[in-house]
């Protein structure tokens, strides 16, 4: 049997209603190693997106640009799949990204349209749609939701 749970989610003033699809414990382990893996081609497209401005004054500036920027701290660092810029790898921002992307597509997939399809919008398609703190909002209200907090299991 499919279990629905009515959330609350407010916006500035404005409050309204949604139901989400409460997972099957099989299927939230899916969703979770969905999230936790995604794709290469994703990552790599999050990556190039990223890095493109990085790269291109690489490119522009050459060795001398490397030298410069690096004279006083090791500030980027060019691999040979990534770039680190400032401690901080771009491809691992990438992944994180990819991971959040996906995460939002298999919440905003729980939800129950008026019309009761599933909600099988792209990252970007929903980001088009919908501001990103209200995103975050509808995000927060459906973790809450399928996951049980520490209190109610307790009560168990």
């Amino acid at each position: 049997e499919i279990k629905f749970k009515t959330i609350t989610v407010t916006n500035g003033e404005q409050s309204f209603e949604l139901k989400v699809k409460i997972p099957l414990k099989k299927e939230m382990e899916q969703i979770i190693n969905d999230v936790s893996n995604p794709s290469k081609e994703r990552v790599d497209i999050l990556y190039d997106k990223f890095s493109a401005g990085i790269k291109k004054s690489i490119d522009d500036g050459g060795e001398k640009f490397l030298e410069a920027i690096n004279a006083e701290k090791q500030v980027i660092t060019v691999l040979d799949d990534d770039i680190v810029f400032d401690g901080t790898s771009i491809r691992q921002l990438a992944n994180f990204t990819a991971m959040k992307e996906l995460k939002t597509e298999k919440y905003f997939a729980l939800l129950k349209s008026d019309i009761s399809e599933p909600v099988n919008e792209s990252y970007e398609k929903i980001t088009d749609e919908f501001p990103e703190s209200l995103i975050n909002s509808i995000m927060e209200e459906i973790e809450k939701a399928i996951k049980p907090n520490y209190d109610d299991v307790k009560k168990n």
